[in-house]
């Protein structure tokens, strides 16, 4: 969405900046903190005892990567929940007419836009059964009303999250050097 989401927004001027703190900024920052954890053996905190001054550059490495697992653990319990339901006799994602699905829901293939005249609309408004299952029975983002209104969590998608966490504590907690 990068290259969307930029093009939108101001196009090519925004990707001066990023460029030039991506090259003169990011890459010699990270090849430096990745030489440097490799030479003394030291994790992204204490491999700035060479320069306390920099200490926080560590601290924001290891918040940042903090984020980024949350994010895609997130994802991959998706994952666990959509593999947890594809053992049910029939896919719940490949035809219409469950709970979750509206009147828009349509298991045909849709539409291009020169095979409908303009009068007919609601052709165009079609969705896939597979995005009604993600979007109302995963995320049940029809029953928000804004990101101010996030809803209570699924207990299916926490327990969902949780095991991926069991999964990476159990193949981590012995260290990096055990897992390789």
């Amino acid at each position: 969405r990068f290259p969307y989401l930029c093009y939108k927004n101001g196009g090519g001027v925004f990707l001066i900046p990023y460029l030039l703190m991506l090259v003169f900024g990011a890459m010699p920052l990270f090849y430096m903190e990745l030489a440097l954890g490799q030479y003394n053996r030291l994790g992204p905190i204490s491999v700035w005892k060479i320069c306390p001054l920099f200490k926080g550059v560590g601290y924001c490495a290891v918040l940042i990567s903090w984020y980024v697992s949350f994010y895609y653990n997130v994802i991959i319990g998706w994952t666990v929940y959509f593999i947890y339901k594809s053992f049910s006799s029939e896919l719940p994602w490949m035809k219409c007419g469950n709970e979750w699905n509206t009147n828009l829901c349509s298991t045909g293939g849709l539409p291009n836009s020169s095979d409908v005249n303009s009068t007919d609309l609601n052709v165009l408004n079609k969705t896939s059964p597979a995005l009604e299952f993600f979007d109302r029975e995963v995320l049940e983002v029809h029953l928000s009303t804004g990101f101010h209104d996030l809803g209570a969590p699924r207990w299916q998608l926490v327990i969902c999250v949780f095991i991926v966490f069991l999964i990476l504590y159990l193949s981590l907690f012995k260290g990096v050097k055990s897992s390789g």
